[in-house]
């Protein structure tokens, strides 16, 4: 008996230790399905519950964009993470000022919210997103990386770290080095997908701000692998092609309406979902996205669903992208963040306006579950880099000609000669 209080005591010291190691940023542990425990119930307040809905309204908003441009383009398969890029563009926030931030907050959709609510906000979602599923792996991970050189206003990494426990990194901009140790925390937070987000610094860069999102979720009703079967997949242009079909008959909760069908397939705990929707035979995929950009429109489709018993076939899919959004968020009007009239003096003393913005994403989709990861990088630089004058002398002390001229068309006005001074 004493021997096996003394086991059990060594056993929970191990158990504690683990716990006590596991970072608040992230959540490898594995669980399987059989131990999995309730989702957690993730209290909100009333103003969170309305930014919460502004959240949902932004990554519609914000996908249909995309959506429209890629239409425009290769018309390829695409994702992005509307999450990691608001996560990131709200971090940034923190140093907008004036006309700026009030156009970044419109473009998030969250005007008429106080900066410390939107930063609360978003703290206790990442926590919240955290700890709802320990079957589900998810890492939620942010950083900044400043430039040596250029001072930033502390105030601003302090509410950084605060909020969104962001790393933070002083480097120097013009080492090739410095590329190189972003694209490795990029690949670290991300399991490897993503190994790339930029290509190099430059001197002028005054920081980059990343969030990256790591997910891998196994189904709670997974396809057996012996029933995925070759078919045929129609494109929208109308062309055929061979798929890997996954294919199950099971519970799911399912809704429909004239525009399409949607079924929620559970992960884990079930506090994470797949949401798939299949556009009715006479509707496009553009007329679901069109749809589901009206108010109100999603929140009543989750609502009215139920469960039903769905002959399920689903393709094993995989799909890499990256694309720079500046364009989408100009459009989505974010304009002036992009601009060298930008108000970033939160940030910094110096003059500074958004780079580029950039999205790298990966997912993987089989019969046990997806694997998925994004990468936004935010990439500031000044719109007047500071430069050391260097050392001249000018020793007026023989006879010289001087112009004065009106600037702006170079019109001289009056040009003279010196050869003495009396």
């Amino acid at each position: 008996m004493i021997l096996r209080t003394k086991i059990m005591i060594s056993f929970l010291i191990i158990v504690a230790a683990i716990l006590m190691s596991a970072s608040c940023d992230s959540r490898h542990d594995e669980v399987t399905i059989d131990d999995r425990a309730e989702p957690i119930k993730i209290d909100l307040r009333s103003t969170e519950k309305q930014m919460v809905k502004s959240d949902q309204e932004f990554a519609f908003n914000f996908f249909s964009k995309v959506f429209a441009e890629e239409a425009n383009d290769e018309d390829n398969s695409f994702m992005v993470s509307p999450l990691s890029l608001s996560m990131a563009l709200a971090m940034t926030l923190n140093g907008a000022e004036g006309d700026t931030k009030v156009a970044m907050q419109e473009t998030l959709n969250l005007d008429g919210f106080s900066e410390h609510d939107i930063n609360g906000y978003y703290k206790k979602l990442r926590y919240a997103l955290l700890a709802t599923d320990p079957s589900t792996k998810l890492s939620i991970a942010n950083s900044i990386w400043t430039n040596k050189n250029i001072p930033v206003n502390k105030d601003f990494l302090k509410v950084n770290v605060e909020f969104f426990n962001s790393k933070v990194a002083s480097v120097n901009f013009s080492d090739e080095r410095a590329a190189v140790e972003i694209n490795k925390w990029a690949s670290d937070n991300t399991n490897g997908l993503i190994e790339k987000v930029i290509d190099k610094t430059k001197a002028d860069d005054l920081m980059y701000l990343l969030n990256a999102i790591y997910f891998k979720g196994v189904w709670v009703s997974e396809f057996k692998k012996s029933n995925t079967l070759k078919k045929t997949f129609t494109l929208e242009n109308g062309s055929l092609v061979d798929v890997d079909m996954m294919n199950q008959t099971a519970e799911f909760n399912y809704n429909s309406n004239d525009d399409l069908q949607i079924v929620q397939l559970p992960y884990g705990n079930e506090a994470f979902s797949m949401m798939v929707l299949l556009p009715k035979d006479n509707k496009k995929l553009h007329d679901v996205v069109e749809a589901i950009k009206e108010p109100n429109y999603w929140s009543s489709l989750i609502a009215g669903s139920r469960k039903y018993e769905v002959v399920l076939s689903l393709p094993k899919f995989k799909t890499t992208y990256s694309k720079k959004l500046n364009n989408v968020l100009m459009d989505m009007g974010m304009g002036v963040a992009f601009s060298d009239n930008a108000d970033f003096s939160g940030l910094s003393e110096v003059s500074s306006k958004i780079d580029f913005v950039n999205q790298n994403t990966y997912i993987s989709t089989d019969e046990v579950g997806t694997e998925a990861a994004a990468v936004t990088t935010i990439g500031m630089v000044v719109t007047s880099m500071p430069i050391e004058p260097e050392r001249v002398i000018f020793n007026a002390n023989k006879p010289f000609l001087y112009v004065i001229q009106e600037n702006y068309t170079g019109s001289i006005l009056f040009m003279g000669a010196v050869k003495d001074t009396n």
